[in-house]
Order: C-alpha cells, then sequence, then structure tokens
C-alpha cells in the first residue's frame, strides 16, 4: 500500500457542504468506481461521500494494521465475487465481515511488518525497472556500434 504524502487535488469550499470530513490518521475505503482500495489520511481532508470513512472502533485499533486488514478482505472478497470483481459494497454489507483481531502490540508489529515489506517490494520493483532500462539502453548502443 504506497501512501502519498502530498497531493495536487484540493476540493472546492463549494464542494465541502456536499463531502465529508477525514480526520488525519483515518483509514478510508472506495465503495464505487474502485472498490475496496485503502488509503490512511496523512492529514484531515473532505471526501466524497462514496467513501467510508475509519475513525472509531469499538476496541483499540493500530490504523496501518487495520488498512492492510480491510483491504485483504476486500481482495478476499473480489476473489469470491462473479468474474473476480465486486460491482458494489454497502457499508452494511461489511458489517457481515468476519475478522479475527490480535491484541493491539500484535497489532502494531504486523502492520509494521506488512509496511516493511511493501517497501522492500517497491524497492525491488524500482531495481528491476532500472535494470531493464540499462539493458534495453546498453542493447540499442550495442546494435549501433
Amino acid at each position: 500500500m504506497n501512501l502519498v504524502d502530498d497531493t495536487k487535488q484540493k476540493i472546492s469550499k463549494l464542494a465541502q457542504p456536499m463531502s465529508v470530513f477525514a480526520e488525519k490518521g483515518s483509514v478510508l475505503v472506495t465503495l464505487q468506481g474502485s472498490i475496496g482500495r485503502v488509503a490512511i489520511t496523512q492529514y484531515g481532508a473532505f471526501v466524497d461521500r462514496t467513501v467510508l470513512i475509519f475513525e472509531k472502533y469499538k476496541t483499540e485499533i493500530d490504523n496501518l494494521f487495520w488498512a492492510y486488514v480491510i483491504k485483504q478482505k476486500f481482495i478476499e472478497e473480489a476473489r469470491k465475487a462473479p468474474g473476480g470483481t465486486i460491482k458494489t459494497i454497502t457499508k452494511e454489507a461489511l458489517s457481515d465481515f468476519d475478522l479475527l483481531l490480535p491484541n493491539y502490540n500484535e497489532q502494531c508489529a504486523i502492520g509494521l511488518y506488512f509496511k516493511n515489506l511493501d517497501h522492500l517490494i517497491t524497492l525491488h520493483q524500482r531495481q528491476a525497472k532500472l535494470s531493464t532500462k540499462q539493458i534495453t539502453v546498453e542493447s540499442h548502443h550495442t546494435k549501433k556500434s
């Protein structure tokens, strides 16, 4: 899950009353369009009403852990859906999701583990792209010689 630290997309003052405010650190999930995309807000922001905002929980939850759990749950649900795509989902349908939650300290450790793993994967993907570009450039230069 790649988090974007900055965005140039802003919401107009006119659109704010038609939107919902999400506090910094909230876990967001898209419910329409690209259903199941998950993000953690880096600052307070107005979002579209078709985005589910997780801000308050019945028990102590680590937001990073929760973001990974809910993302995985949407992946599992998409596998079960016809054609591998969730067409739509309601907030009510989300209440039917069964989830097991470890204690808070374990959540923090698991969330950090997956964040570090994602970072490592991203680094390897960048390195592979650079290697591929370098091979292509070297191949191109060899052909000209």
